[in-house]
């Protein structure tokens, strides 16, 4: 059985800056997970690596880079589209 002796109270320690921003983080209101950023998957071709674009705040397009080359590919959002989540480059 643990003897009570062997307990030490560190309450009066500052916290680590993880704890503390956890801390301010539940108490402020904010919810407790961020809204997510709507995406895209691609499959980019020129490197054969997959990857993700995600939606311009305006809303108007998704738009991204291949992780390995840096090639520029943009999706256009508009009336009539797809409901699919994956494409590929040429």
């Amino acid at each position: 059985m643990p003897d009570p002796q062997d307990k030490v109270d560190i309450s009066w320690l500052p916290r680590a800056p993880s704890e503390e921003a956890e801390h301010r983080r539940r108490n402020s209101g904010h919810p407790s997970t961020p809204t997510p950023r709507p995406w895209l998957g691609i499959l980019f071709n020129c490197c054969h690596v997959y990857g993700r674009i995600y939606k311009s705040p305006d809303g108007s397009r998704y738009a991204g880079r291949c992780p390995r080359c840096a090639v520029e590919v943009s999706a256009k959002v508009g009336l009539g589209g797809t409901s699919r989540r994956f494409f590929e480059t040429n």
